[in-house]
């Protein structure tokens, strides 16, 4: 039986600390908390012809046409998912990430895929355990024991919707602001963050405009937020530019910088959404094309690795670690194959001597400063080996993306496949100390079940 695999969880020695999660927000939050002069902006969501629940921002339908994903409701629907949850390379129509909100965690992975090597009514029986699963994936205490199933301590949780906020609402920066807040009141009066030092939903802050995201900030870090969420990539271009972008790093966002500095909360930011496709209108690509009708060039280009580069890039060169050195920041679900090249590049500029645009000179080769101020996950079917080789081990750390159709169900497996040719020094260090240290929180040791 499918179910057999569950049971064959390395036990490993130490809890794991999982860097990329995912907690799934209420359909009702934001009408719910959204400040009541708002409320014709709040994101709903409709049923469509289909049955999905297709999002409503602001009264506009989902640029993305994004719907609320759900595990396979019925064995009729199990079927169908199951008879595609293994990809076959190179098949143009195999299930990609954005074209459907029906799908079962690690369905899009392939050599950690779950369901590979199964009966089609072995999938039906693993999917349907998911099934069973799906409502502690937004429910507080009920994750707490999933976790503990999973030999999971603590994680960074990150939401669905909010993530696409500041693309939905792009020319609108009060339905980001309102929608943002509702999220961020939902987390404090709900959840709680940092809740038991092991549910770490971060404050999203949209850097839209600088006086709104200080204020926001402000209030989060005064509630006891450690932990602030901004956008991957260029940040949003302001009121009166709302399909331009700007540095995180420009100094029109000291005020922010400097609440986080002070106070020694992290910083995480995490693929999602972006306008990064108007670049194809360059290439003779449809800049209004979304991740689910990308083709190759759209999604090498746009999609992932082109933001996590400029964000690691802007934030080292526009060297806001000199102004704010206290600042750290986890880059999760944006893989590390892009990260050797970015390092070497930014090097050679300080080698040939040139400078930061804003702050003082940079004092050291920005490879260290990565290397003191950020970690990263890799994908979890990325080479690992290869990334350590170019930036040490003290900067990576392990993602499950659970429980997104790419993401590990059973986290601990990745012990004994990506990591296997590694020491349990240096396994533990990446699954377990360095998001531990990032956290401030004191790292558990323990296995599946404990």
């Amino acid at each position: 039986m499918a179910l057999a695999q569950i049971d064959q969880h390395p036990d490993l020695p130490f809890l794991i600390n999982d860097a990329d999660n995912h907690f799934v927000e209420p359909r009702d939050l934001y009408v719910n908390y959204v400040d009541p002069r708002w409320r014709h902006k709040a994101v709903t969501f409709e049923a469509d012809e289909q049955g999905r629940w297709v999002g409503v921002f602001g009264g506009r339908p989902s640029r993305l046409n994004q719907a609320v994903a759900m595990v396979a409701a019925d064995d009729e629907t199990a079927a169908q998912v199951a008879a595609r949850a293994v990809p076959t390379a190179g098949d143009e129509n195999q299930m990609k990430p954005g074209q459907s909100n029906i799908h079962s965690p690690g369905m899009l992975l392939s050599q950690l895929n779950p369901y590979r090597n199964l009966t089609d009514a072995e999938r039906i029986d693993l999917i349907a355990y998911f099934r069973d699963q799906e409502e502690s994936w937004g429910n507080r205490d009920l994750r707490l024991a999933l976790m503990d199933s999973q030999g999971i301590g603590a994680a960074l949780m990150f939401p669905n919707q909010v993530l696409s906020l500041e693309y939905e609402f792009a020319d609108d920066v009060d339905g980001i602001y309102a929608n943002t807040r509702a999220y961020n009141r939902w987390i404090n009066e709900e959840i709680g963050w940092g809740y038991l030092n092991r549910l770490f939903l971060p404050a999203y802050v949209s850097l839209a405009d600088p006086d709104e995201a200080a204020t926001e900030v402000e209030l989060v870090l005064s509630q006891g937020a450690t932990v602030i969420q901004i956008i991957s990539g260029h940040v949003h271009g302001g009121r009166h530019n709302t399909r331009g972008g700007r540095s995180m790093a420009d100094p029109v966002y000291d005020g922010f910088w400097a609440r986080i500095n002070e106070a020694g909360a992290r910083v995480v930011t995490h693929l999602g959404a972006t306008d990064y496709q108007k670049y194809g209108a360059d290439w003779s690509e449809d800049p209004e094309d979304v991740l689910g009708d990308f083709d190759a060039l759209q999604w090498v280009l746009y999609w992932g690795d082109r933001p996590a580069m400029e964000t690691v890039a802007a934030m080292v060169l526009h060297n806001l670690f000199g102004r704010f050195p206290n600042v750290k920041v986890c880059l999760s679900e944006q893989g590390t194959v892009w990260l050797p090249y970015i390092l070497r590049k930014m090097d050679h500029a300080f080698l040939m001597g040139r400078g930061a645009k804003w702050g003082p000179k940079l004092d050291r080769r920005p490879s260290d400063i990565f290397r003191d101020h950020f970690i990263v996950a890799p994908f979890p079917e990325e080479n690992v080996a290869r990334v350590v080789e170019a930036v040490g081990i003290e900067p990576i750390v392990f993602g499950s993306d659970f429980p997104h159709s790419e993401g590990l169900p059973f986290p601990a497996l990745y012990a004994t496949t990506q990591l296997k040719a590694m020491s349990d020094a240096d396994i533990k260090t990446i699954m377990c100390d360095n998001l531990a240290r990032f956290l401030n929180i004191e790292p558990a040791s323990g296995g599946v079940g404990d």
